[in-house]
């Protein structure tokens, strides 16, 4: 059986614990992952579950980030044993990097939303009020950074640090004066990111002469 356990609280630096089957030549040793690794199951198993149940991870957008309906999601769907995760028998992570690898995972498989997972960006800082609307607000004027994201970089690698480094000052730029000090998880901030260009309305197709 594959398990999946949410933990209610992450430290920052990543995702808690991942173990692999048990060898089937008689032996039980289990080998646990560490670093690079479990980011590559998370990352994987959020394209898996995007493919494989998409109803589900429309009714998981469908819900606040942190909210009591986010957690009863959760606790519906990821009760017990959870497919998609290969040959990982466990893996323990934090809600909010599950649902941002589901959300890559949405994107990389090219699923279309329905109308009511469409989020509009705030106009600027000011109307900031959370982590998803600073996304919606840089997103909606670098999709391209946000693409090359996706494209070219994984969950927890030095590419992805190294170009999210470079979003910084922009993305600051849509955060309110007064959290300007935060300190952000780099992957959380991807896959706030990475859902926020999901969830925004199609880029309208040029109009030809």
């Amino acid at each position: 059986m594959t398990w999946l356990a949410l933990a209610g609280l992450l430290a920052a630096s990543g995702p808690a614990a991942a173990q692999l089957a048990p060898g089937r030549s008689g032996f039980s040793s289990v080998r646990t992952l560490s670093g690079p690794e479990v980011w590559d199951a998370i990352w994987s198993f959020g394209r898996c579950f995007a493919r494989e149940y998409r109803p589900d991870a429309f009714t998981l957008l469908a819900t606040r980030q942190g909210s009591a309906e986010e957690r009863a999601v959760f606790a519906r769907v990821f009760h017990g044993e959870v497919g998609c995760l290969g040959d990982v028998t466990f893996l323990r992570t934090g809600g909010r990097f599950l649902r941002g690898a589901i959300a890559e995972g949405l994107v990389r498989e090219r699923t279309p939303l329905p109308a009511n997972l469409i989020l509009a960006a705030p106009t600027g800082a000011s109307a900031v009020r959370n982590m998803m609307d600073a996304a919606l607000c840089y997103v909606a004027g670098h999709r391209d950074a946000v693409q090359a994201l996706i494209d070219t970089t994984r969950p927890g690698s030095g590419g992805e640090a190294e170009l999210i480094e470079r979003m910084g000052p922009d993305f600051l730029n849509c955060v309110p004066p007064g959290a300007r000090n935060t300190q952000f998880n780099v992957t959380d901030l991807r896959f706030h990111l990475i859902e926020a260009f999901l969830r925004l309305p199609p880029e309208a197709a040029p109009a030809h002469p």
